[in-house]
């Protein structure tokens, strides 16, 4: 009884007394429970089968029992972008929602992988059925309070950039926005906060590594990845028993102007605030991977409004044109039918949104920017409703809303600089021009009443087309989601006395030839006046 042996010289006199009496008695199995809590090994004559289990199970009871009495004081200074680890192990862990190992089995871990949130450190890290659990290598005690699983609604594989060889991260985010810090987190004390889980692994191995598979019954299948192969297909394995779709970046999507040649990355470095991080495009909306991460999905970015003082939710600003900020502005979603849910219409002006600014980004990287904006647009702010006429538009597509055409495949990605539709504002050429004015005053003027007879002419046929055209149709005709030159942001922006300036100097030129023969005719009249 060397357990205690040890402990009874601590004790004060009046408990020594009496585990003396109980001693003869109850000796050996006071020993025995002293081992278990301490993770001892057996005792010598000891009769108590599946000693391992048993002790694994008792360290676990006594570690969850010392977290409940943990108050949650601590004098070390805690990081600004996640709350302290005894509050956020106080506010996920609930007894009831966290069932147990019989009722939670195992599915499938990856062994000895460094994580990065919630904590940072090697860690075994094991799908359960219902939640995903932090576990020590060494010790097999749980670092972490249980994720729930079916808190999780995104799920990112990313090429992780900065590192000197490849590597693979993956995300898993409750929400798209992070938890609240400082005074807000206090505002939501009381709320369950479920964590982002990241960690990463080496494209390639640089070790061993192993994983292991539970079958229905609860045997493992451990499965070796010897050192130099590749690690992506222990991470799809991983992300497969995860109870939504993984999201990943895509050149066919996002191409980076300012990355190296190769295969392209589907990225571009920012920074936010003083914090290092990559934005995403991909065509579910924008994601910041730095920490912690944020998702901007593409119905939660703002559309353009109808006033002048509304922006777009994803937008770019260069004051040198060496670097530029990437501005993107969060609201809350809407239905495709541009309702709110509370049936009111919505008003673009209302939803002024909160705007979030990505500084430092590589210059050449606004046009490439603009084009993944140009072919995403018209899903901005829209959440598609299920069952409804409004269907999802395909990637690069637009949506055919009401349903009386097919939707246009035009993959609006592949465009060059200069749209086709910038033609129509090209310079003709001037031979007409110069051959009139070779020619006789006259021919001007008879030429410039031809051609307002040929304006008058086209005008009436133009309006005969246009009355026989139902008027859906004739609506349509001028609908800004069937025109891009007539799309938010496609022209810019001129002011009435600009238009009436433009307009002027073309009536000047379309009548200079009638003020110049009228002037000749002046000048000839005078002329013979003299001489006479």
């Amino acid at each position: 009884m060397a357990y205690l042996d040890s402990l009874r010289t601590l004790l004060p006199d009046d408990l020594r007394g009496h585990l003396d009496r109980a001693r003869p008695e109850f000796g050996s199995t006071i020993e025995v429970i002293l081992r278990l809590a301490v993770g001892a090994k057996a005792p010598d004559n000891h009769s108590v089968t599946d000693w391992d289990g048993l002790r694994a199970r008792t360290v676990k009871a006594i570690d969850e029992l010392k977290h409940g009495e943990h108050d949650g004081s601590s004098h070390k200074r805690g990081r600004e972008d996640e709350p302290p680890a005894s509050s956020k192990r106080a506010r996920t862990d609930n007894a009831d929602a966290t069932p147990s190992i019989e009722q939670d089995p195992p599915l499938f871990t990856l062994h000895a992988l460094s994580a990065s949130s919630p904590i940072r450190k090697k860690v075994n890290i094991t799908i359960h059925r219902s939640s995903i659990r932090l576990t020590n290598p060494s010790t097999k005690n749980e670092e972490y309070a249980p994720i729930p699983l079916a808190a999780l609604q995104r799920a990112f594989l990313l090429s992780t950039r900065g590192k000197s060889k490849p590597h693979w991260t993956v995300a898993l985010l409750a929400t798209d926005t992070p938890a609240p810090t400082g005074k807000a987190a206090e505002a939501t004390k009381d709320t369950v906060i479920v964590p982002q889980l990241v960690f990463g692994l080496d494209a390639t191995l640089t070790t061993s590594f192993t994983t292991t598979t539970y079958d229905a019954n609860g045997t493992p299948t451990t499965d070796s990845y010897p050192k130099g192969s590749a690690s992506l297909p222990a991470l799809r394995a991983f992300l497969s028993h995860i109870p939504t779709d993984t999201l990943e970046p895509s050149t066919t999507i996002f191409r980076s102007a300012a990355a190296p040649s190769g295969d392209g990355v589907a990225g571009v470095e920012a920074y936010r605030g003083a914090k290092q991080g990559t934005l995403w495009f991909l065509d579910e909306g924008v994601l910041w991977d730095g920490k912690p991460c944020e998702f901007f999905a593409l119905e939660h970015l703002a559309p353009t409004g109808k006033s002048e003082q509304s922006f777009e939710g994803v937008r770019t600003l260069s004051a040198t044109g060496r670097t530029c900020s990437v501005i993107l502005r969060r609201i809350a979603a809407r239905p495709a039918n541009g309702k709110r849910f509370d049936g009111e219409e919505s008003d673009d002006e209302e939803d002024e949104g909160e705007d979030t600014d990505f500084g430092m980004v590589d210059g050449r990287e606004q046009e490439t920017i603009g084009r993944w904006i140009k072919s995403h647009r018209h899903r901005f702010g829209r959440l598609v409703e299920s069952g409804t006429g409004a269907e999802a538009a395909p990637a690069g597509g637009v949506a055919d809303v009401k349903g009386k055409r097919k939707a246009r495949a035009e993959d609006l990605r592949n465009e060059d600089t200069e749209d086709e539709e910038d033609s129509d504002f090209t310079m003709e050429s001037s031979d007409d021009e110069s051959s009139s004015d070779e020619g006789s005053e006259s021919d001007v003027s008879a030429d410039s009443g031809e051609i307002g007879e040929e304006d008058e002419a086209g005008d009436e046929d133009e309006e005969e087309n246009l009355s026989d055209v139902p008027g859906d149709e004739a609506e349509e005709a001028l609908d800004p989601k069937h025109h891009p030159l007539l799309r938010p942001g496609a022209m810019p922006r001129m002011s009435r006395a600009a238009v009436d300036a433009v307009v002027g100097m073309v009536e000047q030129d379309l009548m200079g030839g009638n003020k110049r023969g009228a002037d000749a005719d002046d000048e000839s009249e005078e002329e013979d006046e003299l001489d006479d």
